[in-house]
This record gives structure tokens, sequence and C-alpha cells, in this order.
């Protein structure tokens, strides 16, 4: 919250020896929810003149103990919606993940050099207002699920470069803890709104999706699969592109096959072989929903790969599934 000071000097010479007199005020402002600092400054004129003292909130932090408050509101009411339990730093307690107790692990260097996010190594850290230097800060963690469940689930609220995430990790052993971007779209937006002070709109499939019928009927590509896309090569080991504009050489089609609908991409000329498969949905990726492109092929529509608009995302991504691909083939599962 910016600083306002407004000075009213008013100044008379009537008479030679007559003294100035000088008054400053500040006008109220109204106080957000958050805990703020105030300053307050006197200022003394010479006699006959009168102090005042006026004060102004600081600027607030991206994390306070107002947005904590509504934190735990909010995870109080999400959880019940849920059917799940949850123990958070938001409600001054110690989540236990496996053993690793925070936010005490992320400063006594058990989880140094063991975090990943993808194919990228991250250091997350602990910080009370958001307002430090690192990358990756965590202002707040929850750990819990179903009561009935075997291992925990933990979340991590997360300011990347000072924009809102939070992560999600269910890793039960091995030397990793990987995170990776929950697709709660309730967890992601109500946190953002936390952070920002305005819940972002979510985004559905069906908007990608539009015309995706007609279109390929009409042998065009549907807007929401046009462009650059990125993805990781198994087979070669490296990140691959394609482009999607114009449709030269290729024929389209629609289909749908076990509630899941397809693309359905041939040689204008080939009359064997059962083609490609494409299907665009929204996925969160660093805290924003983006298209990510699922390709598969064969007989089965058997899962390919996951392509992404950048080269950034595909190569940190990877081979990442997200739960809702088609079968892979046996011979890709051997390469595993």
């Amino acid at each position: 919250m910016k600083k306002v000071w407004v000075g009213l000097l008013l100044g008379s010479l009537l008479l030679a020896g007559c003294s100035m007199l000088s008054k400053s005020s500040a006008p109220k402002t109204k106080q957000q929810a958050t805990s703020t600092k105030v300053t307050s400054k006197q200022t003394t004129n010479q006699s006959a003149t009168t102090s005042s003292e006026s004060s102004s909130p600081a600027k607030a932090t991206l994390w306070n103990t107002g947005k904590k408050a509504a934190l735990s509101t909010f995870m109080a009411a999400w959880q019940r919606e849920m059917g799940q339990t949850y123990v958070g730093t938001y409600d001054d307690k110690v989540p236990d993940h496996l053993g690793f107790r925070f936010p005490e692990a992320f400063s006594d260097s058990s989880l140094a050099g063991r975090i990943k996010w993808g194919s990228q190594s991250v250091d997350l850290k602990w910080s009370k207002d958001g307002e430090d230097s690192s990358a990756f800060q965590v202002v707040a963690v929850a750990t819990g699920g179903k009561a009935d469940a075997q291992y925990p689930i933990t979340y991590f609220f997360c300011l990347h470069n000072r924009r809102p995430v939070v992560f999600v990790t269910q890793t039960t052993n091995g030397n990793d803890l990987i995170i990776h971007d929950t697709q709660n779209s309730a967890l992601q937006a109500g946190f953002a709104k936390i952070i920002t002070g305005s819940r972002p709109t979510t985004l559905t499939d069906s908007a990608l999706n539009v015309n995706m019928s007609r279109d390929a009927k009409a042998n065009q590509w549907p807007q929401g699969y046009q462009g650059t896309w990125y993805y990781y090569d198994k087979y070669d080991h490296k990140i691959n592109s394609m482009t999607q504009n114009d449709t030269d050489g290729l024929k389209l089609s629609y289909v749908a096959s076990e509630g899941q609908k397809w693309i359905h991409i041939m040689g204008a000329e080939q009359t064997a072989g059962a083609g490609n498969f494409e299907y665009v949905r929204y996925h969160y990726f660093d805290g924003r929903q983006i298209p990510v492109l699922m390709n598969a092929s064969g007989a089965g529509a058997w899962f390919d790969n996951n392509a992404y608009p950048s080269a950034a995302a595909a190569n940190q991504m990877r081979d990442w599934q997200y739960g809702d691909e088609s079968k892979t083939s046996p011979a890709a599962d051997a390469l595993d």
C-alpha cells in the first residue's frame, strides 16, 4: 500500500516580522484485514505553531498473518468438501510427511538437493513473508488425506518468482521428494486469490476442443491444436517439435472411443495402418493452466507422449504423466 502524504502550506506575508505557519495532515485510509506497520512523523514549528502526528500503513507483504488466517479458513472448508483432513502450518501445527517435519525440514538440510520438480532439481525455502530473494518460497505446508490412506499427501503453498503455485507430493520412498503442480483447480485458484486478491478463471477442456468434430470433417486443425508443440522423445532422448497449421498431405477425422475424444490423423493417401491420435486438454504448470497435447498411436490409440507449447516446459516435464492418458503399448512399457 503506497504512502500518501498530503501537505497543505498556507503562507501569508502581510507585515514584516510576521511568522510563517505550516500545518500538515494525512487522510485516514481504510485498512485491509492484513498486518501492517504504522509509522508516524511529528513536525514542530516555531512559537504559535501546532504539532500534528500522522500515520500511514507500510506496504503489505506477499504473505502475512491476514493471508495465513485466510488460508486456514479456506483449507478448513476445502478439506470438508474433499472428505479429507490436513495438518497445516497455517494453524501453527507441524505437518509430518513420513518423517519430514515442516517447516523444520527446509532448514535442517534433510531435503537439500533432494527435491525434484519434473526433471529439474529445486530448492524450496521457507519464508515468513514471501519477500526474500529465493526463487521458490514456501509460505505454508499441509499434510494429510483420507482417514484410511496408507500414505500422506503433502501440499506446498509456494511463491515461485513471486507468483502463487501449489505443489503436491505423494512420494513414499526413494532418495528424491518428487513435487508437481496439483491439478486441483480449487486449491490453485483459492491460493492465488489469497495472494493476489483476484481469483483466476478456471479454463475448461471444452474450450480447447470447440468445433472439434466439424473442423476434422473439414480436414482443418481445430484452433486449440494449431501451432508448434514440443515433446520429449524417449526413443532418441531429446526434445522434438511438430507444427500443425495446415493439413497438406494429411487426412483428419474425429473419433470417440471408450469415453476419449480424438483427432485421428492419417496420410492423405494412406490405406493401411492405424495412424496417430491427438487430444488437447488443460493442465496446471507453474501455477497456471496451459494446453497439453496428448499424442497416441497404434490400433489401441496407445499413449506416446505429452506435448507442450514451449520447449522449456517439455524439457522439464519430459515423460511425466498426469493420470488421464490412454494406455501405453507393451513396446513402450518395455522402455521404462
